[in-house]
C-alpha cells in the first residue's frame, strides 16, 4: 500500500500531521482499518570500545521502548544515512549487543530500529558515533 502524500499549500500543519502513522486493514470483512502512530525509535543510542588496548569488540547499547517485542541492529561503514546504506546484522529483545571480532581498518556506524508485535516498526534511531577499529594498539577509538 502506498502513503498517500497530504499537501498543506502554504498552509501551517496541525500539530498532528507531525506524528507518523500507519495504516492496515483489519482482519475482518467489513473493510475497516486502524490507524496507529508508530513506536519510538530507541534513544540513547552509542557504542563503546569493549577493550580498546587488546580488542577489535564494540558493545552497542540503546535505551528501551515501551512494548517493544524486539529491536534490529543494523550497521554501516559509512557514515551516509541513505536507505540501504545500514546492513541487518541481527534481531534482538535486549537493549545491548556486543560485536564478534571486527575488521581493522574500518570504520563503523550502527542504528536500531524498534519492533513492536509482527507488523510495527519505529523510523530508525540517530545512528551512533564513529568507532574505528585498527591493526595495532589501541585496537579500537572513538574520536
Amino acid at each position: 500500500m502506498a502513503a498517500a502524500a497530504v499537501g498543506w499549500s502554504g498552509l501551517s500543519p496541525p500539530a498532528w500531521a507531525a506524528t507518523t502513522w500507519a495504516v492496515h486493514a483489519a482482519s475482518s470483512t467489513s473493510g475497516q482499518a486502524q490507524a496507529q502512530t508508530l513506536p519510538a525509535a530507541p534513544g540513547g543510542v552509542g557504542a563503546a570500545c569493549s577493550a580498546p588496548s587488546t580488542s577489535k569488540v564494540l558493545k552497542v547499547t540503546w535505551s528501551a521502548v515501551a512494548h517493544a517485542t524486539g529491536y534490529v541492529l543494523s550497521q554501516a561503514t559509512s557514515t551516509t544515512s541513505t536507505p540501504g546504506a545500514y546492513a541487518k546484522v541481527t534481531t534482538l529483545t535486549t537493549t545491548s549487543y556486543t560485536t564478534g571480532t571486527l575488521s581493522a581498518g574500518t570504520n563503523y556506524w550502527y542504528e536500531v530500529v524498534t519492533d513492536i508485535g509482527t507488523n510495527w516498526a519505529s523510523a530508525a534511531s540517530t545512528a551512533t558515533g564513529e568507532s574505528t577499529i585498527n591493526s595495532a594498539n589501541p585496537y579500537c577509538t572513538q574520536p
